[in-house]
């Protein structure tokens, strides 16, 4: 496997002090970590190393995480990176991270899995894999819950694509059981998109809602080091 280029990452300290000593996905081989800690070094480093992804604090000095995203969304030359903010679960923030332009944004106390879920999915890094993994499957619908089984075809940290003879509607919520390397991960998931496939079945792309940080750190390091164990759900 070819070497990727590294991504860079500029993350203010005290989100990183939120986080467990030695976190799988900043410690991977393919990121690099780029402490910053006020929203003016995060600026200078991202003028410097154009990053591609920042993860800020919304309480961040000096200027605050806010004006800090808006300020580069307005920049020609800065504007494309991907942003996420952390901030406190009432208060102006949530609102004014959007008006700014966060892609994404998540609330204190931070959860360690679901800002490693949003970090993957932005920055690409978890390539798909293609296997066939079989899966235990509930529709919790408010008219009706029922299980059935299914097929996944390809996985990730962020999601799958399943193959089921189910018909099942877009934004339907599943939760998905399944055996990868022998663990049984449980995850609850939503269909964002619905195809027919073959022989009268229909293909179903789902996204993660959550993936704990055992099971995401499980999945990533599958994917890098090849198939699965097979295992029934």
């Amino acid at each position: 496997m070819q070497n990727r280029p590294k991504k860079r990452v500029i993350i203010a300290e005290t989100i990183l002090g939120m986080l467990q000593q030695g976190s799988t996905l900043f410690g991977r081989g393919g990121i690099m970590v780029l402490p910053a800690p006020t929203s003016e070094e995060v600026l200078a480093l991202h003028r410097d190393q154009q990053a591609d992804l920042i993860v800020a604090d919304y309480g961040l000095p000096l200027m605050g995480g806010a004006q800090l995203c808006s300020k580069i969304r307005s920049d020609v030359a800065l504007r494309d990176v991907s942003f996420i903010m952390i901030c406190d679960r009432t208060g102006p923030g949530l609102v004014e991270s959007q008006r700014a332009g966060a892609n994404a944004i998540l609330t204190k106390p931070l959860d360690a899995g679901e800002l490693f879920s949003k970090v993957s999915h932005l920055l690409m890094v978890q390539d798909r894999m293609a296997v066939r993994v079989p899966l235990r499957i509930t529709v919790n619908g408010r008219d009706r819950q029922t299980t059935f089984v299914g097929m996944s075809q390809d996985i990730s940290v962020s999601g799958m694509l399943i193959e089921s003879g189910r018909i099942l509607q877009q934004g339907e919520r599943l939760e998905c059981v399944f055996t990868i390397s022998e663990r049984v991960v449980t995850v609850g998931c939503i269909v964002v998109r619905a195809q027919e496939g073959p022989r009268g079945t229909f293909r179903y792309g789902v996204k993660f809602l959550n993936l704990d940080a055992k099971s995401f750190v499980l999945l990533e390091h599958v994917i890098k080091g090849g198939a699965p164990r097979k295992g029934a759900a």
